[in-house]
């Protein structure tokens, strides 16, 4: 399955739905997940254990086709406690030109799989 632009919603940026193997670690926790919706200026990390909002963090993201894990920090704006459904939606800081054309790349690249085999 290919990663796929969100239509329709009234965001400032687009997002693209994904399913990338990742790490969340923060003061409080580290977990492995994955992040299912991700943008230049942040992403959700899908996972059953859930952090404060306003907590600091660090993600590191497997991206195809690139070499080694994207580190991307930032702040949990909001926490979703919903049973197969949780998560954190996390607004990204700081994040460096060449990881931001990273980022935008995948949004709008058709073609790429964004899902690892047997994981969609």
């Amino acid at each position: 399955m290919v990663g796929t632009a969100i239509e329709g919603e009234q965001r400032r940026v687009t997002r693209a739905r994904v399913r990338l193997p990742a790490r969340y670690v923060s003061s409080n926790l580290n977990l492995e997940g994955h992040v299912t919706d991700l943008s230049p200026e942040g992403l959700f990390f899908s996972s059953d254990f859930l952090d404060d909002e306003g907590e600091e963090a660090c993600v590191w993201v497997q991206i195809p086709a690139h070499e080694g894990l994207l580190e991307l920090r930032g702040e949990v704006r909001w926490v979703n406690d919903a049973p197969h459904a949780g998560g954190m939606g996390i607004q990204l800081v700081d994040v460096p030109l060449e990881d931001r054309i990273l980022l935008s790349s995948i949004i709008v690249a058709p073609g790429v799989d964004l899902h690892p085999a047997g994981h969609a």
